[in-house]
């Protein structure tokens, strides 16, 4: 095991100095110069990433809880969700609102991340829902209703875009395809709430943090050519019978024996 010091190099005190002042989200500009935070207050500030000076502030940009901020990926803009159930998207230099959505959903939000492209945002709510919406106007372009059967925890795009992950209340993790929102897998990935997620910048493993204090990193392997499913033990068992059975009564085509034999060198 290879141990890493992390030195902590700036420090900002009292960053939210109002009442409820607890700093619900943080995240870097894509290109590390700036830091964005989200409180309980309803306030946003933006911070110089080396000092942690104060660059601009949007008091009372919401008028409940701010869960969960977000630059995009050519750093222009920022996207913001709140207890209000509303989602803003912020000019990030002058802290400007260019859009808002009110009665985003029917309950918190909890998470919200832009697509790679920066043309899509995703959230996620208490409400157990997961959207996607043009990140211009906000307009809806997809919903999956009781996406999850408790709280939306945390959601992520792939860095492809092609997929969101979402992480729940009840400990699940699940995959989804961007486009449709059809579930592609699932797994119940903790022993209680899984609050973050995210994918790795290349698309072969996610991770998840919980509630009950473990982090897990999970493998996914091509399973079809639209498809992806996260390879564990079981899975393992499965694609062995199915080999066997090829063996010895069933007949699979080529291009699914390609497959199963992929993914069982995959687990090796």
């Amino acid at each position: 095991m290879i141990a890493m010091l992390i030195n902590c190099v700036a420090e900002k005190t009292t960053a939210h100095s109002l009442l409820r002042d607890t700093i619900m989200s943080v995240a870097f500009s894509p290109d590390g110069t700036k830091i964005v935070s989200g409180s309980g207050n309803g306030t946003i500030e933006v911070w110089d990433s080396g000092a942690l000076g104060l660059l601009s502030e949007k008091t009372n940009a919401h008028s409940d809880w701010i869960r969960s901020v977000a630059f995009s990926p050519d750093g222009t803009k920022m996207v913001s969700g709140s207890d209000d159930q509303t989602i803003k998207v912020w000019d990030s230099g002058k802290l400007e609102m260019l859009s808002e959505k009110t009665n985003a959903h029917s309950n918190w939000i909890l998470s919200v991340a832009f697509s790679p492209d920066g043309t899509k945002i995703v959230s996620g709510s208490d409400d157990g829902t997961i959207k996607i919406w043009d990140s211009g106007v906000l307009g809806l372009l997809s919903e999956k209703t009781n996406a999850h059967s408790c709280e939306t925890m945390s959601v992520a795009f792939s860095s492809d875009g092609t997929k969101i992950m979402s992480g729940s209340y009840n400990g699940t993790i699940k995959i989804w395809d961007s486009g449709n929102l059809k579930l592609m897998s699932k797994r119940d990935a903790h022993s209680c709430e899984t609050m973050s997620v995210a994918f790795s910048s290349d698309g072969t493993k996610i991770m998840s943090g919980s509630a009950d204090g473990t982090i897990k990193v999970w493998d996914m392997v091509n399973w079809s050519r639209k498809d992806h499913l996260m390879f564990n033990d079981t899975t393992q068992r499965f694609v062995m019978l199915l080999l066997w059975l090829n063996k010895n009564s069933m007949k699979f085509p080529d291009d699914v024996l390609d497959l199963l034999i992929e993914a069982c060198l995959h687990s090796r």
